[in-house]
Formats: C-alpha cells, sequence, structure tokens
C-alpha cells in the first residue's frame, strides 16, 4: 500500500469514528455491563420474559439455561413473593415506574441474595406493551444495612431509658408546679415535655427501623376501637404541632383486631407528615370506613403533593421527596418505609394518592373484627 492509499484509510477511518469516541460503543451495553447488572424484558401481553445470562445468574439459573418469568418468581423468599407480584401488576396496569427490592434464593446454588429491581416502559404509547428493567445484586449494601440498624437500635434502647426518666420527672414537676400555681414553670414545663415527645417519637422510629430491616417486627394483636386511637393520636398530634386544624370525620364505632402501639406509630406518622407539609392555616381530614371485613383509615392534607415518579419510590427506606419546598423540612426518611412495613405485617395495603400542589391523601388497610 503507497503512501497515498494509507492516507485515504486513514481518511476513512477518521470519518468512520468522527471526532466521539464514543461513536462506535453501545453506551447503554457498556454501563450494564461495568454495573454488573442484569436486564430482561416482559411482554405484558403475552407475559413472555427475555432474561440476559446475568440475571439468570442472580436467580441462581445457568447462563444456558431458560428461565421463565414463573421460574424467577418462585426463587423470591415467599415472604415477599406476594409484594412484589402486586408491585409489578400495579406497575403492568398504571404503566407506571418500578422501584423494589427483595430476597432471592438461587434455583441451582442455594445462595441467599437481595436484589434491586427497577423497570418501566420504554414509551407512553399505551401500544407498547413492553416493559423491560435492570436487576442488581444489593447483598453487601443490605449486610451493611443490618449491621448498622442493629447498631441503631442498641443505641436507641440506651438512649430511651434516661428520656423515660425525664419525661417523668417532668411531669412530677408540672404537677408540683400546678400546685403551686407557678404559671411560668408550668409554661417552660409544657416545652420541656414536648421536646422529651419529640425525642422518644424519634427514637422510637429508630428502633422500629432496626426491628423493619433486621425482619423482627414483632405483632402483639388485641382488639380495639380503632376511632379511640385515632381521637389519641390526634390529641398528641395537635400537643406537638398545636397550630395545625385536624379534623377527624363521623363515622361509626370500628373494631380492629391488631397491634395497637403499633398502628398508633403508624397514623402518628402519617398525621406528622401531613402537618409537616401542609400549611398552617390548612385542614388535616382523617376517617375510618368498613367494607365488609376490610377498614380503610384515609389521611388527607391541602399540602405541597408528591409527583408521580416519587410515588413509587415513596415507601423505600431512606428515601426522601427533594426540592425547593422540602429542603428545610427535617426527616430521617424511615417514617413511611416503617408505616408500610407495619401494615404488611397485619396483611394491609397502604398507598397514597396526590399531585403536585394538592396535597395527599394517604391511605392503609386493616382486616376488621
Amino acid at each position: 500500500m503507497n503512501n497515498d492509499e494509507g492516507e485515504d484509510a486513514r481518511t476513512d477511518n477518521d470519518n468512520a469514528i468522527g471526532n466521539d469516541p464514543f461513536s462506535t460503543v453501545d453506551i447503554a451495553q457498556v454501563a450494564v455491563h461495568s454495573a454488573n447488572a442484569g436486564v430482561w424484558i416482559i411482554d405484558t401481553a403475552t407475559q413472555n420474559f427475555l432474561s440476559s445470562a446475568r440475571t439468570k445468574e442472580l436467580f441462581g439459573f445457568l447462563p444456558e439455561e431458560e428461565m421463565s418469568l414463573e421460574a424467577a418468581m418462585s426463587q423470591i423468599v415467599e415472604k415477599h413473593r406476594k409484594t412484589v407480584l402486586k408491585a409489578m401488576d400495579n406497575a403492568f396496569k398504571t404503566r407506571s415506574n418500578l422501584y423494589i427490592e427483595y430476597p432471592v434464593v438461587g434455583y441451582h446454588d442455594q445462595q441467599h441474595r437481595w436484589l434491586n429491581v427497577t423497570a418501566g416502559f420504554s414509551e407512553s404509547d399505551a401500544s407498547n406493551t413492553y416493559f423491560s428493567g435492570i436487576v442488581m445484586d444489593i447483598t453487601d449494601q443490605k449486610q451493611n444495612d443490618l449491621r448498622r440498624s442493629k447498631f441503631i437500635g442498641m443505641v436507641s434502647h440506651e438512649l430511651k431509658t434516661p428520656l423515660t426518666a425525664l419525661k417523668a420527672y417532668v411531669q412530677m414537676l408540672n404537677n408540683w408546679a400546678k400546685k403551686q400555681k407557678d404559671n411560668f414553670t408550668i409554661g417552660a414545663l409544657s416545652k420541656v415535655d414536648k421536646q422529651v415527645r419529640k425525642m422518644l417519637n424519634m427514637i422510637n422510629s429508630l428502633l422500629n427501623l432496626s426491628g423493619a430491616e433486621t425482619g423482627k417486627i414483632h405483632l402483639n394483636k388485641q382488639n380495639f376501637t380503632l376511632n379511640e386511637l385515632i381521637s389519641e393520636v390526634i390529641e398528641e398530634t395537635l400537643f406537638i404541632t398545636s397550630s395545625h386544624h385536624i379534623v377527624m370525620l363521623p363515622s361509626e364505632l370500628i373494631n380492629v383486631n391488631a397491634d395497637r402501639e403499633k398502628i398508633e406509630q403508624v397514623l402518628v406518622n402519617l398525621l406528622s407528615n401531613a402537618a409537616k407539609y401542609s400549611d398552617k392555616t390548612a385542614p388535616i381530614e382523617i376517617g375510618c370506613t368498613r367494607i365488609d371485613d376490610t377498614v380503610t383509615v384515609s389521611i388527607r392534607d391541602e399540602g405541597l403533593g408528591i409527583a408521580q415518579d416519587d410515588i413509587a419510590k415513596l415507601f423505600l427506606p431512606h428515601y426522601r421527596v427533594e426540592s425547593k419546598e422540602t429542603e428545610k423540612i427535617s426527616g430521617f426518611g424511615i417514617g413511611l418505609y416503617l408505616c408500610a412495613e407495619i401494615i404488611q405485617r397485619h396483611q394491609g395495603e397502604i398507598w397514597v394518592e396526590s399531585e403536585l400542589g394538592k396535597g395527599s391523601t394517604f391511605k392503609f388497610t386493616l382486616p376488621g373484627c
């Protein structure tokens, strides 16, 4: 080859590649490979399922094996399987994105893994039936989370003991101040008591987080009147956030068989969230209804509202909606995750209906009695 031919070849090659080093590279394929993620696709019309070799590996199958959707679902730990199937069915019906984490036991290797799945429809067109996503191994992250949760649980338990004693002393001093008719001391102790209650609520949330992430949420079920519990929680919430107007909608007396303390925590979380994300002049409504054997509780506010993309992630641990409006609002991002865990342990459901700028309605169900 002479020089002219060499120059022509180089010129042709330069034109083919251009100045962009990524022009001949499948960026998506490289990214998935680098992340060691698996990819898959489901035709929601036919339920046909295709998966990559890495996806099969994460479910414990051999790369050359066929793996049906049913076979993959069978590897999910049983107590999580119903939740995953329900989340997928909801994503199919509403054409929304899916974000979910769950444990599996490998088909051949019997390895226990935690997987993270992100999926959605590639196009908004309703005629598109292809639902695709990626799956990643997050076992190491989960193990670190469990170690952290155990540490948080230990520290929180140690903090709770002196705070409980402090609360008792505040109540004793408050009773003494009332006898002395010392209004200044009564007012000061009321503020101290309010802060102690806040700290105890935070510690209870951390203890519950520790229990949820280590699979140790134990239920102590009993029969009780739900309306009475709601009234108590409203009174408690108004003590801490007295500037808000909380209305309990009228309803018949409703009895449930549930862990009263845990349901109280769910109500406290949902009401305090409604207060945090609402204007002080806007009302918050809470009501409960019963249809057949199912009780539904709803908490409606006229606050900031939630974007549709955030709703799918709202009940994940440590997830917080980030915006200019929420950046100054305190929180750990664990309250809704704990609510979901508690309600699911009661064989109930929890969800939210919301629109940005128009408020939110959180709802959960419980079996009646």
